[in-house]
């Protein structure tokens, strides 16, 4: 099993703080247990005596200094994308509380209030009800995509991060850290760097996307929470949504979710076919490789999956090169 960097437990007495700062020091635990996720946050279902369904504490990353300048303040802004959901009518979480001050334990975390549901990719969900669930799925991300802002970028409660004025602002201010991160480590040689750069250098060619539209950046069956009512399943909610950018749309074409013919059936924007439009989602399949080589590398560990994720980076990049817009 993969040892991540960045990804470590909390012991039972951090537990123990977390819940007494939220319900007061009386308050017992009845259950604790590590939920299924991935190898950044640490995610714990926790049932107590002050309440009836349980809680969802999930915690930060550790070893700060290897997460990009994004995810550093991922969690600051959960609260504010919930509630952008929630006023279109898009199930989502629910946050009962978030802490970035350090004074409880030396991490920041986030508190949700307990969905009793199962992911879309669960075993358990029978495949002749994933063509429903799709349609549905199919109307609540043209919902989120219909979410606008002014500017592009990462959106944060306190200006953390610099949002811009346009698209390829945002694009070459992300594709410089990702390349000075890339060379630290030495993933991609200068050479490679200067091609993967100059791939996003032709400013007009990002800047035909005009309005910043909300995108969840990291959509798949995983994120997707589901359950059975009687004898019909529903999407109940869209989750981790932490990762959310305002800008083009079709950043996401590539996710598998997108591509789903019954998804597509109710979803409500259709892919531009230009030789443009066909230019821009190449790159972002680029930067997609290009970040996630970086992620398995270095905040991971994990060699197979950072090889398979440079070399796919590589193929993309000679495509682009050999391609004309």
């Amino acid at each position: 099993m993969t040892k991540s960097r960045i990804f470590k437990e909390l012991n039972s007495a951090e537990i123990d703080k977390v819940i007494s700062d939220l319900y007061g020091s009386d308050t017992k635990i009845i259950d604790c247990s590590l939920m299924k996720g991935g190898l950044f946050n640490t995610t714990y279902l926790v049932k107590t005596n002050a309440e009836n369904n349980g809680i969802v504490l999930r915690v930060a990353p550790i070893n700060r200094h290897l997460l990009f300048d994004f995810e550093k303040s991922m969690m600051a802004a959960e609260s504010l994308f919930y509630a952008m959901l929630k006023e279109k009518n898009i199930p989502t979480s629910e946050v009962i509380h978030h802490s970035n001050s350090f004074d409880v334990i030396d991490r920041e975390y986030i508190i949700f209030k307990y969905i009793r549901s199962i992911p879309m990719n669960d075993i358990s969900v029978p495949n002749d009800v994933k063509s429903g669930l799709y349609r549905r799925l199919g109307e609540i991300i043209s919902l989120l995509h219909d979410i606008k802002e002014e500017k592009f970028g990462w959106k944060r409660p306190n200006g953390e991060l610099e949002m811009y004025d346009n698209w390829s602002g945002f694009l070459h201010r992300f594709t410089r850290e990702l390349a000075d991160r890339t060379s630290n480590y030495g993933i991609f040689n200068d050479s490679v760097l200067n091609r993967f750069l100059n791939v996003f250098a032709d400013a007009t060619l990002f800047d035909q996307i005009t309005q910043a539209r909300m995108i969840h950046a990291d959509l798949w069956e995983g994120n997707v929470l589901v359950s059975k009512n009687d004898s019909r399943w529903d999407v109940v909610a869209l989750i981790d949504v932490d990762k959310a950018i305002f800008g083009d749309k079709e950043l996401e074409s590539d996710s598998l979710v997108m591509q789903n013919d019954d998804f597509l059936s109710n979803y409500c924007f259709r892919l531009d076919k230009s030789s443009a439009s066909a230019f821009r989602r190449n790159a972002y399949k680029l930067l997609g490789s290009f970040m996630y080589a970086y992620i398995w590398r270095v905040q991971i560990g994990n060699a197979d999956r950072y090889e398979k994720a440079k070399r796919n980076g590589l193929s993309i990049l000679d495509v682009i090169e050999s391609s004309q817009v």
